[in-house]
C-alpha cells in the first residue's frame, strides 16, 4: 500500500469536507460530484536474447476515481487502484520468478491519488497525493503507460495571474513508484510557461531531488533548464537544454548537460519528424538522469535505454512517422543509439504502434525490436522485442 502520514492525513480530511458540506443540498452535492471507472486490460511480451525466458504478462488495471462537487472553492478527489495479476509467467521483481524476463507490474490495491483542491484568484492549490505532469513529461510525469502510477505526496500551485503565463511549483516529501514504493525523497519543482500565440510557447523550469531515490542515498541532483515547442510555416519544432549537478555525500560533484531537439514537417496524411536527445556524460563519472519522468516516451519503447546508458551518457538520434487510416492512428520510429563519452556505437531500434479509440472504449497494439551493436553486448545489453496488446474502458 502506498501509505504515508501525508497521504493517510489527506485522506481523511478529504473524506470529512465531502460529507461536511453545509451550504448545498446532499442531492446538489451528488449531482455535481463525479464517479468514473476505468479498465485496462495488457497482455505484454518480452523476449531477449539472453539466458532468461521469454516473458508474458496479463494484467488488468481497474480504477475508481471519485471527484466531489466544489464549495466555496474547495473540492476533494480520491482515487483507487487495484492491479491484478492473471497469470505469473513473468518476473516483476516482486514474484522471485528471475527465470522470466522483467515485466515491472505488480500486484497492488492502493490509493493512487487523495487530495483537496482549492480554486480561486487564478489559482489551483492541491494539498496531498497527487499526479504530476509537466510539460513533455521528460523529467517530471506519472508513467502512466505501466498499470501502477507515479504520483507524489505534495502540496502544489498553478497560478495564471499573468496573461498568457502559467506558473507551476509543488514541493513533495516522497514519491509513490510504479513498483508500489515510497522513496521519500525531498523534491522541489518550479516551472513557468509563456505562451506567445497559440502555436509557439517557452518554459523555464527548476527541478530539484534531495536523497534520490532513498531517504538515505546521499544523492542529490538539481537541474536547470529552458524549453520552448511550437510551429513556424508549417514546420513544428521542440527545442530544450539544461543543466544538471549531482552532489553525493561521499563528495561527488558533476555536471552534465541535456539536448533535446526536432522537427517535423506534415506530407498530406502523414507526419514526419527527426530528432536528436542528448544525455550527456561528465568524463565518463556521471551522466545526466530523469528519475521522475515518464522515461518509457524517450529513447525507444524497448525500455533497454530506460535510464540512459550509465555514466557514459547516450545519444539519439530518431525518425517517426504518424497517420490516420480509417480512424486508426499508425505510428512508426527508428532510432540510433551512441555512447556521449567516446561516441560509441550502442545499437537501433524500432517500433511500430496502432490505436484506435471507440468511444469510451481503445485498443492498442505496440511493437519495438532493439539489435544490440558488438559494444552494447560487451556492456550486458541484448536483443530485445517486446509487444503489447491493451484494451481499455471507461464508464
Amino acid at each position: 500500500m502506498k501509505k504515508t502520514l501525508l497521504a493517510t492525513s489527506i485522506s481523511a480530511i478529504a473524506l470529512s469536507s465531502a460529507l461536511n458540506v453545509q451550504a448545498q443540498s446532499f442531492d446538489e452535492f451528488v449531482k455535481g460530484s463525479e464517479l468514473d471507472l476505468n479498465f485496462r486490460f495488457r497482455t505484454e511480451s518480452v523476449d531477449t536474447d539472453n539466458t532468461k525466458d521469454t516473458a508474458l504478462a496479463n494484467t488488468l488495471k481497474s480504477r475508481l476515481t471519485f471527484k466531489s462537487a466544489q464549495y466555496a472553492g474547495v473540492s476533494v478527489l480520491i482515487e483507487g487502484d487495484n492491479v491484478f495479476q492473471l497469470n505469473d509467467e513473468f518476473n516483476d521483481k516482486e514474484n522471485g520468478n528471475t527465470e522470466y524476463n522483467v515485466v515491472l507490474d505488480q500486484e497492488t490495491t492502493q490509493l493512487n491519488q487523495a487530495y483537496v483542491q482549492f480554486v480561486g484568484a487564478d489559482s489551483t492549490i492541491k494539498a496531498g497525493n497527487q499526479r504530476i505532469v509537466l510539460d513533455n513529461q521528460r523529467h517530471v510525469g506519472g508513467v502512466a503507460f505501466r498499470q501502477d502510477e507515479a504520483t507524489f505526496d505534495a502540496v502544489s500551485i498553478t497560478n495564471q495571474s499573468i496573461a498568457g503565463t502559467t506558473i507551476f511549483a509543488a514541493v513533495a516529501n516522497n514519491r509513490n513508484s510504479i513498483t508500489n514504493d515510497n522513496t521519500e525523497e525531498s523534491i522541489v519543482l518550479v516551472n513557468a510557461k509563456y505562451a506567445y500565440t497559440k502555436d509557439l510557447s517557452a518554459s523555464a523550469f527548476y527541478y530539484g531531488i534531495t536523497d534520490v531515490g532513498t531517504p538515505d542515498s546521499g544523492v542529490d541532483l538539481d537541474t536547470f533548464g529552458v524549453r520552448s515547442v511550437g510551429s513556424i510555416n508549417g514546420i513544428s519544432f521542440e527545442a530544450e537544454l539544461a543543466s544538471q549537478n549531482k552532489t553525493t555525500d561521499a563528495g561527488g560533484d558533476f555536471t552534465s548537460l541535456y539536448y533535446h531537439i526536432n522537427a517535423g514537417k506534415s506530407f498530406g496524411s502523414v507526419k514526419a519528424t527527426l530528432g536528436y536527445e542528448l544525455f550527456g556524460s561528465d568524463s565518463g563519472d556521471a551522466a545526466f538522469a530523469t528519475p521522475l519522468g515518464t522515461n518509457h516516451k524517450f529513447f525507444g519503447w524497448s525500455d533497454v535505454f530506460l535510464t540512459g546508458a550509465g555514466n557514459t551518457g547516450l545519444q539519439d538520434i530518431y525518425a517517426s512517422a504518424v497517420t490516420t487510416v480509417s480512424g486508426v492512428k499508425v505510428v512508426g520510429q527508428f532510432h540510433n543509439f551512441s555512447s556521449d563519452e567516446g561516441s560509441e556505437n550502442l545499437g537501433n531500434e524500432f517500433g511500430f504502434m496502432v490505436n484506435k479509440n471507440f468511444g469510451d472504449y481503445g485498443a492498442n497494439l505496440k511493437v519495438a525490436q532493439y539489435l544490440a551493436s558488438s559494444v552494447a553486448e560487451n556492456n550486458g545489453l541484448a536483443d530485445t522485442t517486446k509487444v503489447w496488446f491493451t484494451a481499455s474502458a471507461k464508464f
